[in-house]
């Protein structure tokens, strides 16, 4: 699979980059609470250290159980560990940050219709305009 190339096995988020553990636990978060019907902007600006990013990440996230092909798979909170689908959220959102389109559609081409792939990425983009 083509995702192989790009992501690598769960590994430890103590083992990760920041930015990463952090998006995880965001998603972690936004996912329960939204589950439970509470807000989860609070808890994001907590993750994400500003009011903005957690705003355009809660969007994303909106999104992203919208178009995934099956339920967004998280861990508990407290694992110290990632599941699949968190870090090829992860690796995603480092492609689009970057602007490396190419890359974004090469890891999500085999998951994802083109126009799920498009409005995933364009929201992963803006997350630190």
């Amino acid at each position: 699979m083509l995702v192989d190339l790009f992501v690598p096995p769960p590994s430890k988020l103590l083992e990760m980059h920041v930015r990463d553990a952090r998006h995880i636990l965001a998603a972690r978060s936004w996912c329960v609470l939204r589950k439970a019907a509470l807000d989860p902007l609070p808890r994001l600006e907590g993750h994400l250290l500003s009011d903005i990013v957690a705003i355009r990440f809660s969007l994303l996230m909106e999104a992203v159980t919208q178009v995934w092909p099956d339920p967004f798979a998280i861990h508990r909170p407290c694992c110290g560990r990632a599941s699949i689908d968190e870090t090829l959220l992860a690796q995603a959102i480092r492609f689009a940050a970057a602007g490396q389109c190419s890359a974004f559609e090469t890891l999500l081409r085999e998951m994802l219709p083109g126009d799920a792939r498009a409005l995933l990425f364009a929201r992963a983009r803006v997350l630190y305009d």
